[in-house]
């Protein structure tokens, strides 16, 4: 059976669903903004870490995509530690239903991957160093865990494997 038809709106319905519409973008434009500028706030004092964990914390997927598209402009300012915290946000990015939000993820995580990879498999691959190096212990211990995260994501259906079988 055919669906019903639903009656054709009027002028003045037409209009109050454009200015319901405007109310609801114009809201969620105004929690992006005041998320972003938290984000900023801790930026400016120098904190980029900082930044990035209230971004990971923004319950906004568009807030935490406007700021990590402006720090992939900076990766100098990127550590082995933004990576630890950003990359188990940007994999749960992948598959948003917003291709915008996908797009700024795997951007961001090549921008990673490329900043990193050599250090990564340098630690990974490298011999452990005689004596008690915390230093290099606890980066291992991060690149095996960005490793462990990018092989689970590259495989997974809500990661990128499951982009390529779209």
């Amino acid at each position: 059976a055919a669906p019903p038809k639903t009656p054709p709106m009027d002028e003045g319905g037409m209009l109050d669903a454009l200015v319901e519409d405007s109310a609801r973008v114009r809201g969620e434009l105004s929690a992006r903004l005041k998320h972003v500028r938290e984000c900023l706030a801790v930026w400016h004092r120098g904190d980029v870490q900082g930044a990035l964990q209230a971004a990971v914390r923004c319950s906004d997927d568009g807030a935490v995509c406007d700021v990590v598209s402006c720090v992939c402009r900076m990766p100098q300012s990127l550590t082995l530690d933004s990576f630890v915290l950003l990359l188990p946000r940007l994999s749960a990015l992948l598959t948003s239903h917003d291709v915008d939000h996908t797009v700024a993820s795997m951007h961001t995580i090549q921008v990673l991957v490329r900043t990193f990879s050599d250090l990564i498999k340098r630690s990974l691959s490298g011999p452990q160093p005689p004596g008690v190096d915390i230093t290099a212990e606890e980066r291992r211990r991060k690149c095996q865990h960005i490793y462990a995260e990018l092989q689970a994501t590259s495989s997974s259906e809500r990661g990128l494997g499951g982009l390529r079988r779209r």
